[in-house]
């Protein structure tokens, strides 16, 4: 048996470090350029405290109030704002009933949410039948842009095919509405397009068409396909093998990334410490990928959550400390991270950082098993468009 990972569990590995999380929204009332850089940064790094403390709190006030006089956008981003404690305290009841309350309004992406909350039950009571009614109001919804040649909801309907949130999932079906949407340069769309075709689901696998498609999201400044192209240059997937071009789409990766970390967006900073800790485009550094997982944590990222609890419990770039890695496995695993909940099982059976006790352990790996909703809400969070990863055009209001 070979010592170090396969190609295909290196590059599975990678990706899943790299693959924004639910905090991170292209949302705003104005601007994106499509290379990626924006005049004001997101929502979701607007309200979380990237900018101090006082203007967290005043931007927070100035959404409630547009939320309060009835704007159904400004609804759905409070909810977001309650759900993942943005500027906020976490209060995924009072995030319910703003998502509720724009998806009364006919607001599509809120009622997918919605849906998704209440078919997952993550910090709610589930209920199945609430979530197919709204499931049908915003599939409805996103048919009808999607059919009316709307980039944005053909993406959307792919990815709801792809993760199965309220349709069966089908491979075959998100192929088809991905490459619609790439068709009319959704660059998110092209990136998941070259994703599928990569990992050959809904299709034969094809490397050589999965870097075509990076290389159109890539060249609209998408950064998760530049790292998709640092990563096929490296291994020789689709490509000739060429350690110098590996380099150089790993470095466009992390410039974007570093942008919108610094402007305190989550999901970039838990991309930008995946960087730091694999070295990709950068020395490896431990320390500064713990600073960064860090800084995506205390803002409410699950996978930076699970992150810091893993390193924390190997010591790596932090001094070992179990107790301090249970508690960030707990926080994730309670969003439904799949391998935050495996670990907190292993904690608790092997009593590290935690009282041994083998029943809890076994209801952590039960549920790190469970493929049924909570899964499709942590799938389709990762999924989702991250900042400057649709171009202009593409309908970024509704998003």
């Amino acid at each position: 048996m070979p010592n170090g990972p396969t190609c295909a569990a290196r590059r599975a590995r990678a990706r899943s470090a790299l693959v924004g999380g639910e905090g991170f929204r292209m949302e705003w009332s104005g601007k994106r350029v499509s290379d990626g850089s924006a005049t004001r940064p997101t929502v979701a790094a607007w309200v979380s405290g990237g900018f101090g403390s006082g203007e967290s709190v005043a931007a927070f006030k100035a959404l409630a109030t547009e939320a309060e006089a009835g704007d159904a956008s400004a609804q759905r981003r409070l909810g977001l704002c309650f759900r993942d404690g943005l500027g906020t305290d976490r209060d995924i009841h009072r995030a319910k009933a703003w998502y509720q309350r724009s998806a009364a309004q006919n607001d599509p992406m809120a009622a997918l949410e919605l849906g998704l909350m209440l078919e997952s039950g993550l910090g709610i009571s589930s209920d199945h039948g609430e979530a197919g009614k709204w499931y049908r109001v915003a599939l409805d919804l996103w048919r009808d842009r999607a059919e009316g040649g709307d980039a944005l909801g053909q993406f959307v309907l792919g990815l709801c095919h792809e993760v199965g949130a309220g349709v069966p999932a089908a491979h075959r079906e998100a192929l088809k509405w991905y490459g619609r949407s790439a068709e009319r340069g959704c660059a998110h769309a092209q990136w998941a397009l070259g994703r599928l075709h990569e990992d050959g689901l809904g299709v034969v696998r094809d490397y050589s068409e999965a870097v075509r498609c990076y290389r159109a999201a890539a060249f609209q400044g998408h950064a998760r396909a530049c790292f998709n192209l640092g990563l096929m240059a490296e291994l020789g997937l689709g490509m000739v093998r060429d350690a110098d071009c590996s380099a150089s789409w790993y470095g466009k990766a992390l410039e974007v990334w570093r942008r919108w970390a610094e402007l305190g967006d989550p999901a970039a900073a838990t991309a930008l410490a995946a960087m730091y800790e694999a070295g990709h485009g950068v020395a490896k550094d431990y320390a500064v990928a713990v600073c960064w997982y860090r800084r995506a944590a205390r803002q409410g990222n699950p996978l930076a959550q699970f992150e810091l609890g893993r390193l924390s419990m190997e010591g790596r770039g932090v001094e070992r400390n179990d107790v301090e890695a249970v508690g960030w496995f707990r926080l994730a695993a309670e969003r439904g991270h799949a391998d935050a909940q495996f670990h907190l099982g292993l904690m608790h059976e092997h009593g590290r950082g935690v009282t041994r006790r083998f029943e809890e352990a076994f209801r952590w790996y039960d549920k790190a098993a469970d493929e049924g909703p909570a899964r499709r809400w942590d799938a389709f969070h990762r999924l989702v468009p991250a900042a400057g990863e649709v171009p202009e055009g593409c309908g970024l209001g509704a998003w």
